[in-house]
């Protein structure tokens, strides 16, 4: 069976709370994640046979979107649905005629600076010990997609 998407809500967001809290190295608040759920940002869940498997979360200001959030079920890592959630999260940028998407990936994450940069993402800026790490800090790599 092939894997569905469906929009992220606050009443249907519990298990990609638990993905969200076991991808990141310091997650946000279940307020925060819950507020991500709503205007001006949008969320789509990646699911197969009812099992969560992804997620990501933009937020639209005009004709700019940033990526706030992806993240891909352990679990599932490595067969490719990282792409699947950002060509997702493109193509819903496009319906929505947005110019440009921005993001920011901790300089550590070269599995993820790879997905963006074949998806068309450039580098912008360096965010000097931006990320808090297990050795105290690390860089941010600003990155942005034009769109149009």
């Amino acid at each position: 069976m092939k894997p569905d998407f469906s929009p992220l809500t606050t009443q249907n967001s519990d298990p990609y709370f638990e993905l969200h809290k076991l991808g990141q190295f310091s997650p946000w608040s279940r307020k925060i994640f819950e507020d991500c759920l709503t205007k001006p940002y949008f969320a789509y869940s990646l699911d197969q046979d009812n099992q969560p498997l992804g997620y990501y979360i933009g937020m639209r200001v005009l004709d700019e979107v940033t990526l706030m959030d992806i993240v891909v079920s352990k679990a599932h890592q490595g067969k490719g649905l990282g792409k699947t959630l950002l060509h997702h999260f493109i193509a819903q940028c496009n319906q929505h005629n947005i110019q440009q998407i921005w993001l920011e990936v901790r300089e550590s994450n070269t599995a993820a600076i790879n997905l963006y940069d074949n998806a068309g993402f450039i580098l912008v800026e360096q965010r000097v010990n931006y990320y808090p790490s297990a050795k105290g800090k690390e860089d941010a790599l600003i990155m942005c997609c034009y769109l149009g």
